[in-house]
């Protein structure tokens, strides 16, 4: 006599029970709550890294043109432009909104003695390009350039702007 299939009893069907589905899902659910605010840390380190990046070799492309020219460039009211005599010097990134938002705006003071001017670029926050960052975080980018507090140093808070100071 032949072998008879071997059927699945009756009421039994092969597949995933609600029970077994609502498992996994409980599980990638919880995986997910754990990785997402973690991404979102990596994200905000790497802006900031970024950022204070982009400030340092602004620094360094402002400093060896005033090595140069004997003096910064004048100040450049619109943000997002390079100051006279920087074009094709500044790193292209001047022109593109920051990693935490806002625009890059050139100023130097005019007092009459350039020994009392100030020096510094500004992080415009504007309707098309607002910046982006808690005083948690505005924190830790001073401490990491400057003195940790913002409303002195060489990093500062200014209103809805910040300032990076090249000469106080």
């Amino acid at each position: 006599m032949p072998p008879h299939p071997q059927t699945a009893p009756t009421g039994c069907s092969s597949g995933f029970s609600l029970i077994e589905l609502a498992i996994v899902v409980t599980i990638i659910g919880t995986l997910a709550a754990l990785a997402i605010p973690a991404f979102r840390s990596s994200k905000n380190s790497a802006q900031l890294s970024t950022l204070q990046n982009d400030l340092r070799v602004f620094k360094q492309d402002f400093e060896n043109f005033e090595l140069e020219n004997k003096s910064f460039p004048p100040s450049q009211p619109v943000a997002g432009r390079s100051p006279e005599g920087m074009e094709g010097i500044l790193h292209a990134a001047w022109k593109l909104p920051s990693p935490i938002g806002g625009t890059y705006r050139w100023v130097y003071t005019d007092e009459s003695d350039p020994a009392d001017r100030s020096a510094y670029i500004e992080l415009a926050n504007t309707t098309a390009h607002p910046i982006r960052l808690s005083l948690d975080r505005l924190q830790e980018l001073d401490r990491a350039i400057d003195n940790g507090d913002a409303s002195n140093g060489m990093l500062q808070l200014n209103g809805l702007n910040i300032r990076f100071y090249l000469r106080l």
